[in-house]
């Protein structure tokens, strides 16, 4: 049998370390606060993964594992979520927030490290090794370990500033993810996901400036 509560002391660890980090240093360059905000998940992964001897917790554990059908499925799943998503921005702000042209800025490697590199490839590396496959089964792989896996991703996105609407689409991709993190039984499928729904966001942004311009 897995030992009970295996986990969660490093998840909670982890996740207020990551709030006090961020609140005590703001103002600092989007690179810099991508490193900080993921050192105290990453360092919760890397001890509860060594803390604990994997005949123990086996069987709670959701494996760092992918397979063919969790790109298909977290593809799909991503760009669904977005459209979503971009429903929801909709009726609430009566605007896409997501459709901001990223196409004026200078294209340099910075922007390609902060705006693709970051976001789209190592946020969701990061964020579902922490969220769904650390914190989720630290609470349990059901209902509410999903649905407090979901309530403390959206928490941690709130720190750099709350807005109504961010905390209900965070809400949302945060549940979706559990979701298929539970019922695949790997991170694949929700890392999958998140890449697409993160990488759509780049794609409608450079897309727009296209657009713009050729008006």
């Amino acid at each position: 049998m897995t030992a009970p509560g295996w986990g969660r002391p490093e998840a909670a660890i982890g996740a207020i370390a990551a709030v006090f980090i961020v609140a005590l240093t703001p103002g600092l360059p989007i690179w810099a606060s991508y490193l900080v905000l993921w050192a105290p998940l990453l360092a919760a992964v890397v001890l509860a993964t060594y803390r604990y001897r994997p005949a123990e917790y086996a069987g709670c554990s959701i494996r760092f594992h992918i397979t063919w059908m969790d790109v298909l499925v977290g593809a799909f799943v991503g760009l669904l979520l977005r459209s979503v998503i971009m429903i929801v921005e909709l009726l609430g702000v009566g605007y896409v927030t997501s459709s901001a042209s990223m196409f004026d800025v200078d294209h340099n490697l910075l922007w390609i490290a902060t705006a693709i590199i970051a976001p789209v490839l190592l946020a969701p590396l990061v964020e579902e090794l922490f969220f769904r496959g650390l914190v989720l089964p630290a609470i349990g792989k059901n209902w509410k370990g999903i649905a407090g896996s979901a309530i403390i991703f959206s928490g941690l996105h709130m720190v750099t500033g709350f807005h109504p609407l961010t905390a209900v689409s965070t809400l949302i991709v945060g549940v979706t993810f559990g979701i298929l993190a539970v019922r695949t039984g790997r991170l694949g499928a929700s890392i999958t996901a998140h890449i697409v729904y993160n990488g759509s966001l780049i794609a409608m942004s450079e897309l727009g400036g296209m657009a713009a311009l050729s008006a």
